[in-house]
Formats: structure tokens, sequence, C-alpha cells
């Protein structure tokens, strides 16, 4: 991962926790998925895929639909694992012009 998306993530968590959001796990990963962050969000487990871009709704745009594969195989794998299923696939873009948390992006 590059200093820049890591970066990104670590911006992310101080983001999501000043707004009530607690994180839980950090770079999930599984043979073929990965997620970012993930949340709990009142009663919802947010997955949440992490952008950063220099632009406002550049980075969020690079979410396409391998991207958001690999993430739903994640998911799958951690509902298993935690017999969760109140899940909700969230994007939070990191730019110059600050934060976008878009929930329910996919």
């Amino acid at each position: 991962m590059k200093v820049s998306g890591v970066w990104a993530e670590l911006s992310a968590v101080r983001y999501l926790r000043a707004r009530g959001v607690k994180v839980i796990r950090a770079r999930y990963r599984v043979r073929g998925g990965e997620i970012d962050l993930i949340a709990r969000d009142g009663p919802v487990t947010a997955m949440i895929e992490v952008k950063s871009a220099s632009r406002l709704f550049e980075g969020a745009a690079r979410a396409d639909s391998v991207k958001r594969e690999r993430i739903r195989k994640a998911a799958r794998q951690w509902t298993e694992e935690t017999g969760e299923t109140n899940l909700r696939f969230d994007i939070l873009e990191k730019s110059d012009a600050g934060f976008r948390y878009i929930k329910g992006a996919f």
C-alpha cells in the first residue's frame, strides 16, 4: 500500500471517530478480498472503502465493479466469521478539499 493510502486510512479513522462511528477493524483481508475499515455506525456494521484523491469526487469514482466485488467477497467472509448480517457498504473519500462520506454507496 502506498504511503498516501495509509495516511488516508489513518485520517479516515480520526474523521469517523469524531462523528461517533466506532472503527472495529482496519485492513481486513481474506483470499481474494479486502476491506479498508469495518466500523459500527449505530446498529449497522459499515464496510468502508477509503479513497484518496487530490480533488473531491475523484477518489470515489475509482471504486469500480472489480473493487466492489473484492469488498463484497471479504464482507461475506466477515459475515461467516461473526454472524453479522446488518451490513452497509460505504465510501469515504479523502481529498485536498476534505472528506466526503457516502453511506450506502453500493
